[in-house]
């Protein structure tokens, strides 16, 4: 089997970076590295994501009230405790006992809502439905398309209704209803590399919203695809070396590209962005 050069696939990941900035996408292409710092908050999203990888497994063992479910979550809470720094070795290492504590802290504090949403979905579609669409039957698998000319790594794949669909598991915050737009786009790239890569179709994925504990089902229409196509043409663009035009907004006080990013000079390719 020949080798792929993923340097030629737009990531997926590109283009919810994109979704938030351009120029971030201009930046990290060319080795600035997007580097976080790991902080008690940055942590908490980790926490989060190991967490809840465990929701199937505390629901199957729970009968669905919410204190029972409570009390299972606190034990994969425990798992995540004695497992996150072996996981995210190189990323943890030389890590301040502080910081790591106070994680934990705010994390276990959310445990209560996570259990009351939980419970309540549990009660609205049922036990078997939830854990269906949220056990992973692959986590972080690496897909690639050559027609798509894109490759990316979903959190999970679910066998749901004997489809293989995509799971995106969020730590951020949740929206009263459905999914934040850049999350839609997330899924609808990873259902088109799904199709590819399985030759069948994908009609919907799931957000999982880890901090609050709701699982969001997600239609995934023709403009979604759209967008993603797009997209892609978009970032491959820059990636060829156009640097979108700089637009000041509130990422920017937290964005670790700000030193690169002092070129205010504009042409009407930058302007396409």
């Amino acid at each position: 089997m020949p080798l792929i050069n993923l340097k030629l696939h737009a990531n997926v990941s590109e283009l919810t970076l994109y979704l938030k900035c351009p120029r971030q996408v201009y930046y990290a292409y060319r080795n600035h590295t997007l580097v976080p710092e790991i902080t008690a908050e940055y942590l908490e999203h980790m926490m989060l994501k190991e967490l809840s990888l465990g929701y199937p497994d505390a629901i199957e063992r729970t009968t669905g009230e919410k204190q029972n479910i409570h009390d299972e979550l606190n034990i994969e809470m425990e798992r995540v405790k004695a497992e996150l720094e072996l996981i995210y070795s190189t990323e943890l290492r030389d890590l301040p006992f502080k910081v790591l504590e106070t994680a934990e802290s705010v994390v276990s504090e959310q445990i209560d809502s996570i259990a009351m949403n939980l419970s309540e979905t549990i009660r609205k579609h049922g036990r078997e439905e939830i854990i269906q669409r949220i056990r992973p039957c692959r986590t972080e698998p690496v897909l690639h398309s050559d027609k798509l000319k894109m490759t990316g790594i979903p959190s999970a794949i679910v066998h749901y209704k004997e489809k293989m669909v995509p799971l995106s598991i969020r730590t951020g915050k949740c929206p009263d209803s459905g999914v934040w737009g850049n999350d839609r786009i997330h899924i609808a790239a990873i259902a088109m590399l799904l199709e590819d890569n399985y030759e069948d179709s994908v009609e919907h994925g799931f957000v999982q919203y880890a901090r609050h504990g709701n699982i969001r089902k997600v239609k995934i229409r023709p403009e979604d695809r759209r967008q993603v196509l797009k997209i892609r043409k978009r970032v491959d663009t820059i990636k060829e070396g156009i640097l979108p035009e700089r637009k000041e907004g509130p990422i920017c006080k937290y964005c670790n590209f700000t030193k690169f990013c002092t070129t205010t000079k504009s042409s009407l390719a930058s302007k396409l962005f």
